[in-house]
C-alpha cells in the first residue's frame, strides 16, 4: 500500500527551487519540499507574476523574513518563518499597440522572467516546469490575477492568515505575528448595533443601547447586503 503524501508536498510538489542557488548561467539546486517545509512553524505562500513584481512589497517581505528567523536563517534547527514564492506565468500576448501588432513571448523568455523574478531571494519556489501545479494553488487560494498575494499556513497546512501582505504592511515589526483571525465575539462584543424595526418589539430589553454583545447566546447570522442593489432588495 503507497505511504500518504505529507501535506507538504500534496501542496506544492516533490521538490523545491532553492532561490539561494540560483544564477543567469547555473542550472539551480531543487530540494525535498518535505525537507525544508517541515522545518518550518509557519510557511508564508507568495503569490508574484514575472513580468509585474512589486519590488517594494518584495523588499519589506526579505527584510520581514530576516527578522522574524534571525540567527536561524542558515541553520538546520526549526525555522520561525520559511516562504515559497508561487510566480503565476508571464502573459503569452505581448501587444504593441503604436504598431497594431501583437507577437507571443517564447517559452524561454518566460522561462528567464521566471528565473529573473527569483534571482537572490533568501526563500524558495515551485520550479518553472510545474505550471498545472501553480494554477491550481491560484484556484484553492483564491488569488486575485495580477495581484501579488502572500497568505500564511501552520505546520499542519491549514490557513492561519490570507491577507498576510496586508498585515505585514501595517505591522512591519510582527508584533502580532503571524496575525491570527480573532474569534468574532471579541472582535464585536462592544460594536453598538443598530436594530431593525422589529426588534425591540419581539425582544424585551429595557436598554436604550444595544450591542453585540446584548444579543442572546444561541446561532447568529451575518448578512452582508449592498445599498440600492435590485436583487439584495428582493433578498431582503
Amino acid at each position: 500500500m503507497a505511504q500518504e503524501k505529507k501535506w507538504q508536498e500534496r501542496y506544492f510538489g516533490k521538490t523545491l527551487l532553492d532561490c539561494k542557488t540560483l544564477t543567469k548561467t547555473k542550472k539551480p539546486q531543487t530540494l525535498l519540499t518535505v525537507d525544508v517545509l517541515q522545518k518550518a512553524e509557519i510557511v508564508g505562500v507568495h503569490f508574484t507574476y514575472g513580468n509585474e513584481e512589486d519590488d517594494d512589497f518584495i523588499k519589506k517581505l526579505e527584510d520581514f523574513y530576516e527578522l522574524i528567523n534571525g540567527s536561524e536563517i542558515s541553520g538546520n534547527s526549526v525555522k520561525k518563518f520559511e516562504v515559497v514564492q508561487v510566480v503565476l506565468g508571464t502573459s503569452t500576448k505581448f501587444e504593441d499597440a503604436e504598431c497594431g501588432i501583437e507577437e507571443y513571448y517564447t517559452t524561454s523568455y518566460q522561462q528567464s522572467i521566471h528565473r529573473d523574478s527569483l534571482l537572490n531571494l533568501p526563500w524558495f519556489a515551485i520550479p518553472y516546469n510545474d505550471r498545472e501545479l501553480e494554477l491550481r494553488l491560484k484556484s484553492k487560494y483564491i488569488v486575485e490575477s495580477g495581484e501579488s498575494t502572500l497568505l500564511l499556513l501552520d505546520k499542519d497546512g491549514g490557513t492561519i492568515c490570507a491577507v498576510a501582505k496586508e498585515r505585514l504592511l501595517e505591522d512591519p515589526a510582527g508584533a502580532f505575528f503571524p496575525w491570527r483571525s480573532r474569534p468574532v465575539e471579541q472582535i464585536l462584543k462592544d460594536v453598538v448595533l443598530q436594530p431593525g424595526g422589529l426588534y425591540m418589539k419581539e425582544h424585551q430589553t429595557s436598554l436604550d443601547v444595544v450591542t453585540y454583545a446584548d444579543i442572546p447566546a444561541g446561532i447568529k447570522g451575518f448578512y452582508f447586503s449592498k445599498k440600492c442593489v435590485s436583487v439584495s432588495l428582493t433578498f431582503s
